[in-house]
């Protein structure tokens, strides 16, 4: 079973629970407003096939950032809609980048491999997508697609691959490979600049075995001063000496040392809000700051992975709706919490604003229109009667304006519901009537 409270909200909506009876808010005129305005979506369950997805792009417009969502983890539908679209975006909409929410240090394996790198893809997917992600074949193809996409000579115009999340993650929460951070950033210093570089390695060095939750609760406060001080000293070297830094490497390979050393800061605040892995699992009203942490850290790498493509790049970023929604984390199995923790769209929107449009998926709760959860959103787009179709809720009826600005829930992982202002959550939403298991779950 997941531990939820340790690895943040994101792993958490993998935890499949009973939520609490949700109060009827289906409208009737949110329904049919919905009927009459929805679009139907073309099916595509391959990338290889692709599909006209003009309707999307249309409500993209010039969009920079596009976040599209997902309700659950290891759904095939879901994954082949982000394949198909994101094929689409790049072939007509001038789309150079896709971001997911795997280690942003692992990804750099992905990265290199989309670019054109050697090796075997299972291998490179199993050590660079985090958290089991690599078993799911629609991420494999996605992947073997982007590197086909930029080895043709005829595109002068690569994709680049990201991860945001945090990096060194495990389901116990304990972070034991989050060091990977630090050891990334160290390594690359030596190797450009061994000597000038030498004291602030020296510096980190006694901390690096003990760079994850259950090393950093065994150090004092002192230590974990100084420890927040050689980060930033790190950092310092590597704003100071940018020029010759990337002189004796590559503009790529400093970029990805910086946003390394950048992720172990974002760790060492997760580190300074989480509980002992060890201790109950169950969710604790303090907890809200760990999820908190975690989201803030997925929005700075996703805007360092857009600046890195440049004012004219274009990027999709796919994760769970409960990351990309504007909104924050509440109801359901987090009403424990003090605080809503703002969610990662919140972020993003706060910094791109309409520069950003937000994606959601819904699906019923099971695996048809019949599983889905009374009062949800999801039940009322349900009730449409409809399969596969998309629907702008920017500007709606003045009917269904008012169903859309009044809370709702919109169910996560087949039985957990989270609480949302559908209007502020998402900019449109995508609905599927039935998730069938991605291939590598079977």
């Amino acid at each position: 079973m997941i531990d939820v409270r340790r690895i943040g909200l994101a792993l958490s909506l993998l935890f499949w629970t009973v939520p609490a009876a949700a109060e009827p808010s289906t409208d009737a005129a949110f329904v049919g407003w919905a009927r009459d305005h929805a679009i139907a979506l073309p099916a595509c369950s391959s990338i290889s096939s692709g599909a006209d997805y003009s309707a999307i792009a249309n409500r993209i417009g010039g969009a920079r950032l596009v976040a599209l969502g997902e309700p659950v983890h290891g759904a095939h539908e879901p994954l082949a809609l982000r394949n198909c679209l994101f094929r689409y975006l790049v072939e007509t909409q001038g789309f150079t980048a896709i971001a997911l929410e795997s280690g942003l240090h692992e990804s750099r394996r992905l990265s290199d491999y989309a670019a054109g790198g050697q090796g075997d893809v299972r291998d490179i997917a199993r050590s660079g997508f985090t958290w089991g992600f690599w078993r799911f074949p629609e991420n494999i193809e996605l992947l073997e697609w982007i590197r086909a996409y930029n080895l043709d000579a005829r595109h002068v115009r690569k994709i680049a691959f990201y991860g945001i999340d945090m990096s060194g993650g495990d389901a116990d929460g304990a972070w034991a490979r989050a060091r990977v951070t630090l050891d990334d950033g160290i390594a690359y210093l030596a190797r450009a600049a061994p000597a000038k570089s030498a004291p602030v390695r020296r510096k980190i060095a006694p901390f690096l075995a003990r760079f994850s939750v259950p090393g950093y609760r065994a150090l004092g406060k002192g230590e974990r001063a100084r420890l927040r001080q050689g980060i930033g000293d790190i950092l310092g070297f590597f704003d100071l000496h940018r020029a010759a830094l990337i002189g004796a490497s590559s503009r790529e390979d400093y970029d990805w040392a910086r946003q390394n050393i950048v992720a172990a800061r974002q760790l060492q605040a997760l580190f300074d809000v989480s509980r002992d892995p060890g201790a109950d699992a169950a969710l604790m009203p303090d907890d809200y700051r760990a999820d908190a942490a975690r989201d803030a850290a997925m929005a700075d790498n996703a805007r360092w992975a857009l600046g890195r493509i440049g004012p004219k790049g274009r990027m999709l970023l796919f994760a769970h709706n409960g990351h990309v929604m504007n909104g924050r984390t509440r109801g359901g199995l987090w009403s424990v919490y003090a605080q809503p923790p703002a969610a990662m769209g919140l972020h993003l929107r706060r910094a791109f604003g309409d520069d950003l449009l937000i994606l959601g998926t819904s699906a019923p709760a099971g695996k048809s229109e019949a599983g889905a959860i009374s009062g949800t959103v999801d039940a009322a787009l349900a009730s449409t009667g409809l399969a596969h179709f998309l629907i702008d809720i920017r500007s709606p009826d003045p009917a269904a304006s008012a169903w859309l600005s009044r809370e709702q829930s919109i169910s996560v992982n087949y039985a957990a519901v989270n609480l949302i202002e559908p209007r502020q959550a998402f900019d449109a939403l995508v609905f599927v009537s039935r998730l069938t298991p991605s291939g590598g779950t079977r």
